[in-house]
């Protein structure tokens, strides 16, 4: 019995199935209950982005690489932000409902949001590098 190939799934494919996941991880997070979906989402992309790795070419496993630093740099500086608007808003007594939100829904943010980053450096890499 013959197997036929079908396509593989590239490298830029996947950063574009990473970066609308991570959007749509962050937009399930506003509906009731919508967390596990969003982290099962982003779980599910990120996953098909970082164990596909064995079939891309090796050009796209460098810009893999180079995309992890980026993305971890900017999660980062994310969750700084996120802290310092936190200890912020005990002066500010009306962005409280925003804080619990944050509080409540944080595993399912960092995830979403590293969809979402690695999505957008990999695309920044590949089109940058496509372009010289």
């Amino acid at each position: 019995m013959k197997i036929k190939n079908g396509r593989r799934v590239n490298y830029r494919t996947m950063n574009v199935v990473a970066l609308i996941a991570g959007g749509l991880g962050i937009a399930f997070q506003f509906m009731p209950d919508g967390g596990i979906l969003s982290f099962m989402v982003s779980v599910g992309a990120l996953g098909g982005l970082i164990g596909g790795n064995k079939d891309y070419e090796e050009r796209d496993r460098q810009q893999l690489k180079h995309s992890y630093k980026i993305a971890y740099e900017w999660l980062l500086l994310a969750i700084m932000a996120v802290y310092a608007f936190i200890l912020i808003s005990k002066w500010l007594t009306n962005m409280e409902g925003a804080v619990v939100f944050l509080n409540s829904h944080w595993p399912s943010l960092i995830i979403s949001i590293m969809c979402l980053l690695m999505g957008i450096a990999g695309l920044y890499r590949t089109r940058s590098e496509g372009s010289t």
